[in-house]
């Protein structure tokens, strides 16, 4: 009975170790995109919106975690006329980038204002 015993605790111990390695070993992950990834979805934005005639553009970037690896761009984008306060174009863009910087989805769709 005393061996069962003690085999069953040096189970759950070696058990115990291989659940708190496992943990450190997991990647940090953030919660906010790197700039790098930012700027490579706000370029494809400029691949595909349309600032003819603009004086600025300015870009809302809301981003969250994917819920496997990377991140995905909530992406608000405002086109301003020759005077700088008038509103020409708006366009809404989801971006989603996996942890390589690879844009695994894209999807811009252009907002009636």
């Amino acid at each position: 009975m005393k061996i069962s015993k003690s085999a069953v605790s040096t189970s759950l111990a070696i058990a115990g170790l291989v659940v708190s390695s496992s943990a450190f070993a997991l990647p940090l992950v953030s919660e906010q995109a790197p700039e790098s990834t930012v700027k490579q979805c706000v370029a494809e934005v400029a691949e595909h919106a349309n600032y003819e005639d603009a004086s600025r553009v300015r870009h809302v970037v809301d981003s969250k975690e994917r819920r496997f690896s990377g991140h995905k761009l909530i992406i608000e984008t405002t086109v301003f006329g020759v005077d700088g306060s008038e509103v020409i174009r708006e366009y809404a863009t989801v971006c989603s980038v996996s942890d390589g910087a690879e844009i695994k989805r894209f999807k811009i769709k252009e907002k009636s204002i």
